[in-house]
C-alpha cells in the first residue's frame, strides 16, 4: 500500500552513516526468530546426517562451517541491503516493493488455506 513512498536518495539521517545502517541490518539478520529457525533447520538436518557417519571432530568441523557460513550469508544480505539501494531508481524499488507484497500475501494465503485444512477439515 506504501510502495510509492520508497525514498532512493542516498542521504542519511543526522548521526546515521552507512556503518550504522549496516550494523542495525546485519544485527536484525542474526536475531530475526525466523531466520535462526530456518538455518536451525539446516542445521539440525545436516547434523541429523552426519552424527552417525562421522567422529566428534568432524562434526566440530561441519558445525563450524555451518555457522561460518550462515555468518557469511548474513553478512552479505547486510551488505546488499545497505548498498543496493543506489542502483535502482525509484520505479524499480516501487515494483520491487508491489512484487514482495504481493507474495506475502499469497504465502499468507497459502498457509491459511493449510492451517484451516489442518484445524478444520
Amino acid at each position: 500500500m506504501n510502495s510509492k513512498s520508497t525514498s532512493t536518495s542516498g542521504t542519511y539521517a543526522r548521526g546515521e552513516t552507512k556503518g550504522k545502517s549496516f550494523r542495525i541490518g546485519f544485527f536484525m539478520a542474526v536475531s530475526n526468530p525466523l531466520n535462526i529457525l530456518f538455518w536451525l533447520g539446516i542445521y539440525g538436518s545436516v547434523l541429523a546426517k552426519t552424527a552417525d557417519s562421522y567422529s566428534n571432530v568432524q562434526l566440530l568441523l561441519y558445525s563450524s562451517g555451518i555457522f561460518v557460513g550462515i555468518t557469511l550469508w548474513d553478512l552479505t544480505m547486510a551488505s546488499v541491503a545497505t548498498g543496493a539501494r543506489k542502483w535502482f531508481n525509484h520505479k524499480v524499488l516501487q515494483w520491487i516493493s508491489i512484487i514482495a507484497g504481493v507474495i506475502l500475501i499469497g504465502f499468507g494465503l497459502y498457509f491459511g488455506a493449510q492451517a484451516f485444512q489442518l484445524l478444520f477439515l
